[in-house]
């Protein structure tokens, strides 16, 4: 098939690139700057197009002869302004599923987030049947959200399916290479000991997942996307600071105490219009002590996934 993949040059999108190499695909993407697409094309993509998600209706007809759409490009800031999410997000994802649809690509995988479910409520034995929060607790959730409807609105003949990984680790990742960073800063702490139960999925998963979901899979339906191991706060970033030859951090507050604190910050810097983000938020709050467990039964179930990493 020729699959054609936004965000190639990413984290994630690298190894989905090599992934779809391998099992014999024949690989698309756009590239913003001359210095993006020359690596795209060492890295083994095919068709390289000059374009970004800012532009999409001056190279949407060169999706023109695509068979699958995947859609993994974002922006990886969890804080910023509204119309910024508003626009990389929700209108370039509503803009590319429609421009894939009037040039014939048969099916649009989007790469969504767990965050569309997170608000403050644990998350624990859920499934896809739980519906997203009302209220996200990030600004990229709400978009993420509101993408999604986007997405599984759309008028077209086009197929759609919607991934939700969870946090995305592995070699080369930035938010583990942040989260290292911090710690090595002396700057991780837990939150109320680190034992809320915790979701991630390593790289080679999610791109195992959406390699599963160019050939499977219903139109119209989302899929979670774990490792599917019983991970904690504590245990899983424990684990990756001794990796990394990093002492394990000792202090631990409570979540009571840092929750109002996190919103009002939030507030604050929103109405005196300060760019910079809080020194805490809501969202990294939750990101280490909001139990999350879910359950993969359903992406096991219609795309053949397992874990492989």
């Amino acid at each position: 098939m020729k699959v054609f993949v936004t965000g190639a040059s990413g984290f994630l999108g690298k190894r989905l690139v090599h992934r779809l190499k391998r099992a014999g695909h024949e690989v698309g993407a756009n590239g913003r700057s001359v210095e993006s697409r020359k690596a795209l094309t060492q890295d083994g993509v095919t068709h390289v197009v000059d374009g970004s998600l800012e532009n999409i209706d001056a190279w949407a007809d060169r999706l023109a002869g695509f068979d699958v759409l995947v859609h993994a490009a974002a922006p990886i800031e969890m804080w910023g302004p509204w119309p910024r999410f508003e626009a990389q997000i929700v209108d370039a994802t509503a803009k590319l599923i429609d421009a894939a649809s009037r040039h014939g690509v048969k099916r649009f995988i989007y790469i969504s987030s767990e965050s569309v479910w997170q608000d403050v409520d644990p998350l624990v034995g859920i499934d896809e049947t739980r519906p997203p929060a009302a209220q996200p607790n990030s600004f990229y959730g709400r978009a993420k959200k509101l993408a999604e409807q986007a997405v599984f609105g759309y008028g077209g003949p086009i197929e759609r399916i919607v991934l939700r990984p969870t946090f995305i680790w592995g070699p080369d990742s930035p938010a583990c290479a942040a989260i290292l960073q911090q710690a090595g800063n002396g700057g991780f702490v837990w939150i109320d000991g680190g034992r809320a139960p915790f979701e991630a999925v390593h790289v080679d998963n999610v791109a195992e997942a959406i390699l599963l979901a160019v050939d499977h899979g219903r139109s119209g339906e989302a899929y979670a996307v774990t490792d599917g191991r019983d991970y904690t706060v504590r245990g899983f970033f424990s684990a990756m600071f001794e990796r990394a030859g990093l002492p394990v951090p000792r202090l631990s507050l409570p979540g009571w105490l840092l929750r109002p604190a996190a919103a009002l910050m939030e507030k604050l810097w929103r109405i005196c219009g300060i760019a910079s983000k809080p020194p805490l938020t809501r969202f990294e709050l939750a990101f280490v002590s909001q139990p999350r467990r879910y359950r993969i039964d359903k992406i096991r179930r219609d795309l053949g996934y397992r874990p492989l990493a």
